[in-house]
């Protein structure tokens, strides 16, 4: 890992980190994020594969389908660099490999929650006045809210206008879950947004949506939100108890219609109001308190070959700086400059991993001395280190005689 590291660049750092907040991504969908061909991306993932940073597999498909796309899950040396990024030890970091994703009962819910959001993207591209700024994994977006203890939401995003930034929390539901079940995540997106405005004194707005199979269960979630009156009645007589009549759209979209309309359509009704209007993404409340977002560096345009610096960024880490020279101002936008500026992020990267090097050798040291003051290593070991041969058996010279 310590020699893979300089070969890495700020892109594949950002790819591992993708696939470790959300689990699970398809070529299509990295192609959409990080790349501006698909040929571009399946050669770096092939290099990434082998490499042991990403891991893949290919779901059953039916018969005559063809060969389904692969799907991209983080692997252990891709753990490694995502502890270097987030400056964790590797068993503070909460991630284990997993072999059995393709027969995983949330693999469909986790690969349909993963299409919107990048469906939501790909309909912001065309647009230079939207984009998708943030995409939080369920644990950062628990953490926003700050009460992991009510509510987790799937996952959150920014998505970001000429207005300011609009705050999503998602819920991919899938009509699975009991009445009581629906009632208590209602109830503690309430309670999460009466301590947060309590404990910060700001009225923040965040957007909490919900996309269901069908109308019926837009019926269900309403039936259960009014099921919660008695309780917000209680909370509204009692100076002691946050308000539970929260400003915080509650929304919920039927999928059918996202496929059919799109995510950027009218398709958003109000669960918490008998109102059926309907609202498209940019029509929700903005946030007041978040700085403006540059929507040329959102999600699905960062990495294309027209932004500015782009070349600069695909370069290995184990650049030097002595030959550095500022690039030509009459190159064209797109060609590939000669050297890069100091990259003080990557430098600080690869410091992080030269540390997390230096520890693992130390605990071994460690280890080892503990097993041979208890007198549990042997004193004769045996030689371990690699042959040389391939393991493959030789063809017999041309003076051998044949077997008879």
């Amino acid at each position: 890992m310590f020699a893979l590291a300089p070969h890495l660049t700020e892109r594949d750092r950002e790819i591992a980190l993708r696939l470790y907040d959300h689990q699970l991504l398809t070529t299509d969908q990295l192609q959409l994020l990080f790349f501006s061909s698909k040929r571009r991306a399946q050669d770096r993932l092939l290099f990434l594969y082998r490499n042991r940073v990403v891991d893949r597999f290919y779901p059953p498909s039916p018969f005559g389908a063809g060969k389904p796309q692969a799907h991209w899950l983080l692997d252990e040396a891709g753990a490694i660099l995502v502890c270097a990024m987030l400056d964790l030890e590797r068993k503070e970091l909460g991630w284990r490999r997993r072999d059995d994703w393709g027969s995983h009962p949330q693999l469909v819910h986790r690969l349909e929650m993963n299409r919107f959001v990048t469906d939501l993207i790909a309909a912001t591209l065309p647009d230079a006045t939207i984009g998708v700024s943030a995409w939080f994994s369920s644990r950062d977006a628990a953490n926003r809210l700050g009460v992991q203890e009510l509510v987790r939401p799937d996952c959150g995003f920014l998505f970001d206008t000429l207005a300011g930034a609009i705050d999503c929390y998602l819920e991919w539901d899938r009509g699975t879950e009991t009445r009581e079940t629906l009632k208590r995540k209602l109830d503690g997106y309430r309670l999460a947004e009466g301590r947060l405005h309590f404990d910060t004194r700001q009225k923040q707005s965040c957007n909490v949506l919900f996309v269901v199979p069908g109308p019926g269960r837009i019926t269900t979630l309403r039936r259960a939100y009014d099921e919660l009156e008695p309780k917000r009645e209680r909370h509204r007589q009692s100076p002691y108890l946050v308000d539970l009549d929260g400003r915080w759209p509650l929304l919920a979209a039927t999928a059918s219609d996202l496929r059919q309309q799109g995510p950027l359509r009218s398709v958003w009704q109000r669960i918490d109001a008998e109102d059926e209007q309907r609202f498209a993404l940019r029509e929700l409340p903005v946030r007041d308190d978040l700085a403006p977002a540059i929507l040329e560096r959102t999600l699905g345009r960062r990495w294309r070959k027209e932004q500015p610096r782009f070349w600069q960024q695909l370069s290995p880490l184990h650049r030097s700086r002595d030959n550095e020279q500022p690039a030509p101002e009459s190159a064209a936008p797109d060609s590939p400059a000669p050297a890069a500026a100091a990259d003080l992020q990557a430098d600080a990267f690869v410091e992080r991993v030269r540390r997390l090097r230096e520890a693992q050798l130390e605990e071994a040291r460690c280890d080892l001395e503990d097993a041979r003051s208890a007198g549990c290593w042997p004193g004769d070991v045996a030689d371990l280190r690699p042959s040389g041969t391939d393991g493959l058996m030789p063809d017999p010279e041309a003076t051998e005689e044949p077997w008879r």
